[in-house]
């Protein structure tokens, strides 16, 4: 099966794990005492989790820790504000929801290994890395106002869309020492990565 196949596969399949989490934890019914400190924890534990199953496309990087307190921050804002907002009126817990996930990937820590298999620039081999971090925590794509779903799953579908797209924007900067053409000769180099998307191990 080509990688390409596989990665969209194991995407989908990452992804639906996530969903199905959050339609169960949350929901009322299995859950009654549900309240919005208890809701952004559930959101903020799932969203780590299906990150840290995924790596950039190009490196196979994945995430060592994310920034899921501060995460958790925004979300439980998020919810705050949902719940403030009259009747009627048109609002987006999805984009509310965005600041939370920029806030995860805030100085994001990624694994060291493996090490980059592409050279950094001017360079023919990566030796280590020494440095590995979230240096831009990527645009999150933004719905227009929208009436409350009557449906949960509708919400956290859109989430989810979201939620891909943002990852293609989010920027790796990965500081390695590299050997040059020269012999013996090593560089401290730092280059950016993009494109992570949530693929299964």
């Amino acid at each position: 099966m080509p990688l390409v196949t596989l990665l969209i596969k194991f995407h989908k399949m990452s992804w639906s794990l996530f969903k199905r989490n959050i339609l169960r934890k949350t929901n009322p019914n299995n859950n009654p005492s549900l309240n919005i400190n208890q809701l952004a924890t559930i959101w903020a534990d799932e969203y780590d989790a299906v990150v840290k199953r995924g790596r950039d496309l190009l490196n196979l990087e994945s995430v060592q820790k994310g920034n899921k307190d501060l995460a958790k921050v925004f979300f439980q804002l998020a919810l705050l504000k949902g719940l403030a907002t009259p009747p009627g009126v048109n609002f987006s817990l999805v984009n509310e929801f965005g600041n939370g996930v920029k806030a995860y990937w805030m100085g994001a820590q990624m694994n060291p290994f493996p090490i980059p298999l592409i050279p950094a620039p001017g360079t023919i081999q990566n030796i280590v890395v020494n440095s590995n971090i979230a240096s831009n925590p990527g645009t999150w794509p933004m719905y227009p106002p929208l009436k409350p779903a009557k449906k949960q799953v509708i919400m956290v579908n859109m989430f989810i869309l979201a939620a891909t797209v943002h990852l293609f924007s989010v920027v790796i900067s990965i500081g390695t020492i590299s050997n040059t053409i020269t012999c013996c000769y090593t560089l401290d180099c730092v280059f950016n990565t993009t494109k992570y998307t949530n693929t299964q191990y």
